[in-house]
């Protein structure tokens, strides 16, 4: 009998040790870049769309700065100045198990053209990763639709809202942080924020939580000629 309890104790730590062996290792805690602070955006008056979406995804590096900015839904006339502002902002890094790394963060700007009757753009496709971005081991959420604030046409003065959106690892809206105020837009834009659709950001393949930047641009609409 005891020889028998001896070998089913063997047997189950055995089972316990493979069981061990065989467990998945759990990844180290990732945490996405933040923004810290942003400028205005620019509305050229000659660049003549109806709307336009600009995506870009900013390479950030271990030290913050936003060093390689990848153009992914380009419009001529407006994807230059997006670039332009974004270069300026200030970014706080990635970590990985408490160490700086770099990484991506994805900003859509919506300009909004002075005339309050232009109808929407389609949401353009996303122009393909470059190959550096695709073997990353991060990669950051995609928007999937976009939805557009109500247009005050009360507001006499161009500015941009910027909004930092916290996604869940189901790509849903967690969190709205105002990271540039320009009433009476803000609350708009903000409003708007639970009708967007992402694709949540990845880590080696697993959904995690992440960080997106949206800037809407407007400007006050034409006055009608006399």
């Amino acid at each position: 009998m005891k020889r028998l309890l001896l070998a089913l104790m063997v047997l189950g730590n055995a089972h316990a040790l493979i069981a061990q062996s065989q467990a998945p290792k759990a990844e180290p805690p990732f945490q996405a870049a933040e923004t810290v602070s942003v400028t205005d955006v620019s509305l050229p008056i000659l660049c003549v769309v109806p709307w336009g979406f600009v995506v870009l995804d900013v390479l950030i590096t271990e030290t913050g700065k936003a060093q390689e900015v990848e153009v992914r839904r380009n419009i001529d006339c407006l994807t230059s100045l997006a670039v332009q502002a974004v270069e300026a902002w200030k970014f706080s890094p990635a970590t990985l198990a408490d160490k700086t790394v770099a990484s991506r963060i994805p900003v859509v700007v919506t300009f909004r053209p002075p005339n309050p009757l232009a109808s929407p753009l389609a949401l353009p496709e996303l122009k393909p990763q470059t190959g550096a971005a695709i073997q990353a081991e991060f990669q950051p959420a995609e928007v999937l639709h976009a939805a557009l604030p109500e247009y005050r046409g009360n507001a006499d003065s161009a500015g941009t809202v910027v909004l930092e959106v916290t996604l869940s690892t189901k790509g849903k809206a967690e969190d709205v942080k105002v990271l540039r105020d320009f009433a009476p837009f803000t609350e708009e834009a903000k409003a708007v924020v639970g009708d967007w659709r992402f694709m949540p950001a990845a880590f080696n393949g697993r959904p995690v939580q992440s960080k997106v930047v949206l800037a809407f641009v407007s400007s006050p609409p034409l006055s009608p000629a006399p």
